[in-house]
């Protein structure tokens, strides 16, 4: 006795589209975005997330998904669909960690609308304030004392400041260095007393440097 009932057949073409779209959904799934971390401060990061800038304080989440745990000036921890990982400046992790190509620093402007930044000079952790309009990188003579700096075996002059005319001694600096960034040889002027209370990160460093601006951040790139 036949059975009413006939085996289907399906083409090997049609298998073969269907495991090609499997294939296609499964690379979907799997696909993570690329993160970069270009800027580091106190409960607060600059990330790249797949070629996208996006500034995020400890607790947000930026479009893509990624979460920032937590921020100091060294690292940045950050959350991916439930994985953690903990990035250094410039340091990119795409499935594994890759060092940037260049040493890039992105800077938020503060309520003030200014470019604040930690670095180093000669080593010494020091804040700057980043001053395109200064011919030359500045700091008053109480900061020179603290990082051991002898300003007054430097050529002396004047300079103008916001608050008038006032001494100055010009000196090289070895080092000045901002996330990884690093210029040496940098010609400096000390400013006798207290102020800039900030130093003033000047061209004398900032030409050594690309400068990007885009929606307000201000992005730095080493040239060389």
């Amino acid at each position: 006795m036949r059975s009413s009932q006939q085996t289907a057949t399906v083409s090997p073409f049609v298998l073969l589209i269907a495991a090609c779209l499997l294939a296609c959904i499964g690379e979907f799934a799997v696909a993570s975005p690329s993160i970069e971390v270009t800027g580091l401060f106190r409960n607060q990061a600059v990330l790249k997330v797949s070629g996208a800038d996006r500034i995020l304080k400890v607790g947000q989440t930026s479009p893509e998904g990624v979460k920032l745990i937590s921020a100091d000036a060294h690292k940045a921890v950050v959350s991916y669909e439930g994985k953690r990982q903990t990035l250094t400046l410039s340091t990119r992790v795409a499935g594994s960690f890759t060092a940037a190509e260049k040493q890039r620093v992105s800077i938020p402007p503060d309520e003030l609308g200014q470019y604040r930044v930690r670095g180093t000079i000669n080593g010494q952790y020091v804040n700057l304030l980043v001053d395109t309009g200064a011919s030359v990188v500045a700091l008053s003579s109480d900061e020179a004392v603290r990082l051991g700096i002898d300003y007054r075996r430097g050529k002396k002059g004047e300079i103008q400041t916001a608050q008038g005319t006032a001494e100055s001694h010009m000196v090289i600096l070895d080092e000045v260095s901002v996330a990884g960034i690093t210029a040496h040889n940098v010609q400096a002027a000390v400013i006798t007393g207290m102020y800039p209370v900030d130093i003033l990160l000047g061209m004398t460093f900032l030409r050594q440097v690309s400068i990007e601006e885009n929606a307000g951040l201000m992005t730095l790139i080493q040239k060389y």
